[in-house]
């Protein structure tokens, strides 16, 4: 095909009828014009024409590649914590707020987020309410919410992360693990209380854990059934007097680290 017969062809599209092309772009126009009307795609990628301030041919993800793109930058920044849950598909926007107290949830998660992005001194959130409240849906959607703005999160399932620690004893990854949790920009503990907690675990996990990152200004995130009086039961193993004065030691550090939200 001639130039001239290229220039022809490309008048006679819409989108390109009305340009001022030189001779030596009139190739280029030609082919991105055959690639959009064969719909040819290069790896998940779509040719457009860019016209100012000068002709070029750039490629852009399908809206599938795109989404697909997003996943992987999500669990680039979103760690599961000896937890199989998969949680990127959790968004703030779609919280249900058919409540006040859910309308304020929301909105606690949201101020949060903000401060931390604006690198403003930043309080986590102690969820609590009854099973199926939808405490971990925005557990989740906070942690989504956070590896979209690239910070490094973990979310871990409190249950799964004591068995990981237990399992921790005999591989001798105790330190390497808590270090792991102690130092990630954002930390999510998901179903606090809601299984048998040893006195050791209280002692040597979760009170240097809770102590490290209070004292480091880096934010926590919990949810459980339990008000945080009621943790204190569920947290004084034995109900000793001893038990119960660390149990209280440790709910002051998670009141001190933590804005506290109720759901319903």
């Amino acid at each position: 095909m001639t130039l001239e017969e290229m220039r022809q062809f490309i008048l006679k599209d819409d989108e390109t009828k009305d340009l001022n092309i030189d001779d030596q772009d009139v190739l280029k126009v030609y082919q991105y014009l055959m690639d959009k009307y064969d719909q040819t795609e290069y790896d998940g990628y779509l040719p457009v024409l860019m016209t100012s301030p000068y002709i070029e041919i750039v490629y852009r993800p399908t809206k599938e590649k795109a989404y697909a793109m997003k996943q992987l930058k999500l669990r680039k920044y979103l760690s599961y914590f000896d937890s199989d849950i998969y949680i990127q598909h959790a968004s703030l926007n779609d919280f249900h707020e058919k409540t006040e107290n859910r309308k304020t949830a929301k909105k606690e998660a949201e101020d949060s987020i903000s401060m931390y992005l604006d690198k403003k001194a930043t309080k986590g959130l102690y969820i609590y309410g009854p099973y199926g409240s939808g405490k971990s849906y925005l557990l989740s959607a906070i942690a989504a919410s956070y590896a979209t703005h690239d910070v490094d999160v973990i979310f871990t399932y409190v249950p799964d992360l004591i068995r990981g620690f237990k399992q921790g004893i005999d591989e001798g990854t105790i330190e390497k693990r808590i270090n792991i949790l102690k130092q990630t920009a954002i930390l999510i503990l998901d179903d606090l209380g809601g299984e048998f907690h040893s006195p050791w675990f209280r002692d040597e996990i979760l009170m240097p854990l809770i102590q490290y990152r209070l004292s480091a200004s880096l934010p926590v995130y919990v949810s459980s059934n339990y008000t945080l009086t009621e943790l204190v039961d569920v947290l004084a193993t034995g109900h000793d007097e001893v038990n119960r004065v660390k149990a209280l030691r440790l709910i002051k550090r998670l009141r001190d680290l933590m804005t506290l939200v109720k759901l319903t």
